[in-house]
C-alpha cells in the first residue's frame, strides 16, 4: 500500500516538474560527455608520442649525429682560424700579392714552425760563413736560398737527396740523382756535400758576375738570382730578402769579412 502512494506521489511531482527533470538530465549528459573528451584529449598526446617511438625510432639518434658534426665543424674552423705560420709575420702588400698569380715554393715554409727555421739557421750558419769566406758569396744569401728551396730541411727533395738548393741535373752532372714531380734533381750524400755544390754553382756560368755586389749587399745578390732565373719561383728576391731580414741572417755577413 505504501509502494503504491509512493509511486503516486513520484509520478504527481514528475507531471508538475517535468520540464526541470528534463534539463537536468540533459544537463548531467553534458556534463559527462565533456569529461569523457577530456580523459580522451588529455591521452592522446602520450600516444602520439609512443607511435613516434615506435615507427621512427632513429630521429633522436639523427639529432645527436648533426648536433655533434655542427660542434666538429665549429672546431676545425676555430682551429684553422688560429693557426700561424712563417707567412704570418711578413709584410705584404696588395700590389705584390696580385703579381704571384700562382704559388710559389715559399708556401710551405709557412707552414713550419718558428723553431724548425731557427734550428736550421743554428746548424747550417757555420757553414755559410765558411762557403762565404772561401767563395765570396754572402752567408746571408746562402742560408735564405737553402731555407726557402728546402724549407728550412723538411722539403722532400732535401729528405730524399740532401739537396737544399733545388739544384736540377744539369748535362755535365755525373753523380746520383732524385726524380720530383718529373724533374731530375742533384743527390749529394751529406748536407755539407750539397751547400758545396751551391757555392760551386755560383762561382761559375752565369751566376759568376754576381760576385761584382759587395757581400753586404744582400738586395743585390737577391735581385741578381731572380733576374738570371735562379729556380722557378716568382718574386724569389722579395721572398730572399724577406727571410733575411726577418731573421736578422745579414748578420753571418759581417762576421764571415
Amino acid at each position: 500500500m505504501e509502494k503504491t502512494l509512493w509511486k503516486s506521489h513520484w509520478w504527481a511531482y514528475a507531471q508538475t516538474n517535468w520540464l526541470k527533470i528534463v534539463v537536468f538530465g540533459i544537463l548531467c549528459f553534458i556534463f559527462l560527455k565533456k569529461d569523457l573528451t577530456f580523459q580522451l584529449n588529455l591521452n592522446a598526446p602520450l600516444k602520439v608520442e609512443e607511435a613516434v617511438d615506435e615507427h621512427q625510432p632513429d630521429l633522436k639518434s639523427r639529432k645527436s649525429k648533426s648536433e655533434k658534426l655542427t660542434d666538429k665543424t665549429t672546431v676545425l674552423s676555430s682551429v684553422t682560424s688560429n693557426k700561424t705560420g712563417f707567412l704570418d709575420n711578413l709584410s705584404f702588400n696588395e700590389s705584390e700579392m696580385e703579381i704571384q698569380e700562382k704559388p710559389t715554393m715559399i708556401q710551405p715554409v709557412g707552414e713550419i714552425d718558428e723553431w724548425t727555421i731557427t734550428s736550421y739557421i743554428e746548424r747550417f750558419s757555420h757553414v755559410a760563413i765558411t762557403e762565404q769566406e772561401r767563395f765570396q758569396i754572402p752567408a746571408s744569401i746562402i742560408l735564405a736560398n737553402a731555407i726557402f728551396h728546402s724549407f728550412a730541411g723538411q722539403g722532400e727533395i732535401t729528405r730524399k737527396g740532401q739537396n737544399h738548393f733545388g739544384i736540377k741535373c744539369t748535362t755535365d752532372w755525373t753523380g746520383k740523382s732524385v726524380k720530383q714531380s718529373g724533374n731530375c734533381y742533384r743527390k749529394y750524400n751529406s748536407a755539407w756535400e750539397s751547400f758545396r755544390d751551391h757555392s760551386h754553382y755560383l762561382s761559375q756560368g752565369k751566376f759568376k758576375g754576381l760576385k761584382k755586389y759587395e757581400l753586404t749587399d744582400y738586395k743585390s745578390w737577391a735581385k741578381g738570382l731572380e733576374k738570371l732565373k735562379y729556380g722557378e719561383q716568382l718574386k724569389i728576391s722579395y721572398q730572399l730578402i724577406q727571410l733575411i731580414e726577418q731573421h736578422k741572417l745579414y748578420q753571418f755577413d759581417l762576421a764571415g769579412i
